[in-house]
């Protein structure tokens, strides 16, 4: 008996089934703006280890990463800030109306990273950034809580939580150590954090 040939279609098929059950089920998602594009090394001999060692390229450890809700945007964070931490945290935390980029006070960022840290959150969900003084009194004249010389509108202050962890042991942490601004938003349950002037509320 003649063994059956395969067809070439049903070869290809099976050579992609392969190649999607090797694929990374979660890959990172990637820094904003988008990695600079490395050239590889044309000599395919040389081992992965090799190639990265010539082109100077270093593994970023990651810690979190962090999350824009708004605009669906992703930055993955190490457990030290890098030198281009600056750029790409304004350019993520950016008012979401303009599209303005300001800078984020680095009092915030060392308090997510603290807590990302504490609790071994692998995740960090964005609410608010920076807000530009139009879209403050815009949502301040709808009725939110917004405060008219909001922290948000100099750059001082994140709106966060992290996800899996339990907001109440987040928010009863930095009651007691964050020498700026606190607030909870249960409904919404997320926390404010600024570097402004110690002081501390719950809204909504």
């Amino acid at each position: 008996m003649t063994p059956r040939r395969s067809s070439p279609l049903a070869l290809l098929a099976l050579v992609l089934a392969t190649f999607d059950a090797g694929a990374d089920p979660d890959p990172l998602p990637a820094y904003l703006p988008p990695r600079a594009v490395t050239t590889t090394n044309p000599d395919a001999s040389k081992s992965k280890k090799s190639r990265g060692r010539d082109l100077g390229v270093q593994a970023r450890p990651v810690l979190a990463t962090l999350v824009n809700v708004h605009t669906l945007e992703a930055l993955a964070i190490g457990p030290e800030p890098t030198g281009d931490e600056t750029a790409l945290v304004a350019r993520f935390l950016r008012d979401r109306t303009t599209w303005e980029e300001h800078a984020i006070a680095a009092p915030c960022l060392r308090v997510v990273r603290a807590m990302a840290t504490m609790y071994s959150a692998r995740r960090v969900e964005f609410i608010s950034g920076y807000r530009s003084s139009k879209f403050n009194e815009h949502l301040r004249k709808k009725g939110r809580h917004v405060a008219q010389r909001s922290q948000h509108v100099l750059g001082n202050a994140v709106d966060f939580r992290l996800v899996g962890v339990p907001v109440q042991d987040v928010l009863r942490h930095l009651r007691g150590t964050h020498n700026g601004g606190v607030g909870f938003y249960p409904q919404s349950g997320f926390i404010h954090v600024d570097a402004g002037p110690r002081r501390r509320w719950a809204g909504e």
